[in-house]
């Protein structure tokens, strides 16, 4: 595998033993091997320090599962104590974050409207249709680009001659053609499932002017615990689990998740290269040199719209397999088939010497392209410590059917990698000279706006699309971006419109349905509007932005008005005592006003 056809080693290639890897019945590759560096008596051959017991243990998928504790809890379901606390502390949280979240997401969607308005004002330059005295001038002399392009114009143009590659040299790995390249780990853990079943009790309880009411509370509860062990994108931490000892989750991360982008991508622009792509072998079929042009990294930063990520499998010789029965029965019914990129055994030749492998005991195990980490066994002193976390929680001698079955053990690790390596890209950025050679590349043009802020258009597109389409594709992204957190922000109006309402004496949850929706209308508005006069002023929008303010504050007044209206007091007090209700803290952390309804204007039952 690693000589390509050669039956005698030379220096260069790495001595390797093929270990066959035993597979369980659940995967689906037809053969599988594993790469691990044979261990030489030589003291000059490189060698890994991984242990050949640990590796003998392959690389299971399928999830357990295993029954926790049923837990009954007496009384009121009230949070008190630390747990309390730390409740209004996430609910307040919540609360807050929204409007900080919407000012970020409408100051991005300026910044972006901004420049992407003024790449769409600005003169470009057409790189696919210089003629060859411009190509030439630019081969000749970069550095006098703007005898060429004037100084500060966009570039666009359509390449289908990527000459590129990218690598994670953490692993040892390289994959051409590929201007992006992501490592997507995943974690075996543990995740813990509470099921909770409640009844539901009355209770009276007092305000400050001796008034009462009735309240409705969850008491008698049966907690259960269940426990699910399988391959996660994420660690969870075991420390609050109910049976923790039982339940560890080791949370080692030797190779996170990351995303690497071409540091060398190089670029060619034929002459009329959208007319003269093949699209059986999308090459070029124009003659002549073209201009070359190295790719920014930084216009790959934010990846390559409309270009979706493969996974990457190492196969034997590249080949892919043939299709299972599943897969060609749901290809038969209009289902999308794989979109898997294979590639040879070979390329893996320089992985058991990578730190992956030499650190962390990675190796390549195939199911679907993993490379995998077994967790070793802790040490003696830990072993003991959990063995008797587990006997105080009770699970020492707690023995499964989830514990026979061949799954992975917490705190395995895995990591695959998937590409986005298009045939033909359309790129708008700024051409300048190549300040560590003597060539050309294209970089994100900076626009320094009102001098305190900088905003950059450097896009990267997959097929072939002209400069006015990626600009008007870039603006609905930013605009569908804002429209999710602004809908977003209209489910946060309406707890923040029962707040505000109790803030100023009214009952907002015990009024109509059209009161309700006329105070979350005016929550909405009026803030979404604040934080559009506060951005955009009244250069742009300055309609829409008044529209909204005014609409805002109209329904506020309404809602407020028509709303049920409840005891003065404190409105602080108040708030503190809505906020305590919905983090469900004992009654006597919360200690109403009053609870007297001096009246309501409408008849309507239905509530939001």
């Amino acid at each position: 595998l690693v000589s390509r056809g050669s039956d005698t080693p030379n220096k260069h290639t790495p001595n390797l033993a093929i270990q066959p890897y035993k597979r369980n019945n659940t995967d689906n590759i037809t053969s599988i091997v594993l790469l691990t560096p044979h261990q030489s008596s030589n003291s000059h051959q490189r060698h890994t320090n991984i242990n050949p017991t640990i590796m003998a243990r392959g690389m299971n998928t399928m999830p357990t599962m295993r029954r926790g504790r049923t837990v009954y809890t007496p009384g009121p379901n009230d949070k008190r104590g630390l747990g309390g606390f730390c409740s209004v502390i996430f609910l307040l949280a919540i609360l807050s974050l929204p409007p900080l979240i919407l000012f970020g997401s409408e100051m991005a969607r300026h910044s972006r409207y901004v420049a992407l308005s003024d790449a769409m004002n600005s003169e470009i330059v057409e790189l696919n249709h210089l003629n060859g005295e411009e190509v030439r001038t630019l081969g000749n002399s970069p550095v006098n680009v703007n005898s060429v392009v004037p100084n500060g114009a966009l570039v666009h143009g359509v390449s289908s001659s990527i000459d590129t590659i990218t690598s994670d040299a953490q692993a040892g790995i390289q994959i051409p053609g590929a201007l992006a390249l992501k490592r997507k780990t995943e974690y075996c853990q543990w995740q813990e499932i509470a099921t909770q079943q409640c009844q539901t009790c009355t209770r009276t309880v007092k305000a400050a002017d001796n008034s009462s009411k009735e309240e409705s509370y969850q008491c008698n509860c049966i907690t259960q615990y269940d426990y699910v062990k399988t391959w996660r994108d994420r660690r969870i931490n075991s420390l609050m689990f109910d049976q923790p000892g039982a339940h560890h989750n080791p949370q080692r991360d030797p190779m996170p998740s990351r995303t690497f982008v071409s540091e060398d991508a190089e670029l060619t622009f034929h002459e009329g290269v959208g007319e003269m792509i093949d699209e059986v072998t999308h090459r070029n079929n124009g003659k002549g040199g073209g201009l070359k042009a190295r790719l920014d990294p930084n216009m790959l930063s934010s990846g390559i719209r409309k270009q979706p990520w493969r996974k990457i499998d190492f196969v034997l010789n590249g080949m892919a397999p043939p299709p299972s029965y599943f897969s060609r029965l749901f290809s038969f019914f209009g289902m999308p088939k794989r979109n898997t990129r294979y590639e040879p055994l070979q390329m893996l030749k320089d992985t058991p010497y990578a730190p992956a492998a030499t650190q962390d005991g990675f190796a390549y195990v195939g199911q679907g392209g993993y490379f995998f980490s077994p967790y070793e066994s802790p040490s003696t002193t830990s072993k003991l410590f959990n063995y008797f976390v587990q006997y105080m929680e009770g699970s020492l001698f707690d023995w499964q059917m989830g514990d026979l079955m061949p799954s992975c053990t917490a705190g395995d690790v895995r990591f695959s990698y998937q590409v986005q390596d298009p045939n033909k890209v359309s790129v708008l950025g700024q051409l300048r000279s190549n300040a560590h050679s003597s060539g050309l590349q294209i970089t994100p043009r900076i626009m320094n706006r009102d001098g305190s802020s900088e905003s950059s258009v450097g896009l990267v597109h997959s097929g072939s699309n002209t400069a006015q389409q990626m600009i008007i594709a870039e603006d609905s992204d930013s605009r569908n971006a804002a429209l999710f957190v602004r809908a977003l922000l209209f489910l946060w109006a309406i707890p923040a419109s029962r707040l505000a309402g109790v803030a100023l004496g009214r009952e907002l949850g015990e009024s109509t349905f059209s009161v309700q929706l006329e105070g979350v209308i005016g929550v909405f508005a009026t803030l979404l509007g604040g934080v559009w006069f506060t951005i955009w002023g009244t250069d742009v929008g300055s309609r829409d932005t008044i529209i909204f303010f005014v609409m805002g504050a109209y329904f506020g007044y309404l809602s407020f008005k028509s709303s049920v209206r409840r005891g003065g007091g404190r409105w602080l007090n108040a708030v503190w005592c809505r906020i305590g209700r919905w983090a469900n803290v004992p009654p006597e952390w919360r200690v109403e006003n009053s609870y007297v309804v001096e009246g309501s204007t409408r008849t309507d039952s239905k509530r939001l």
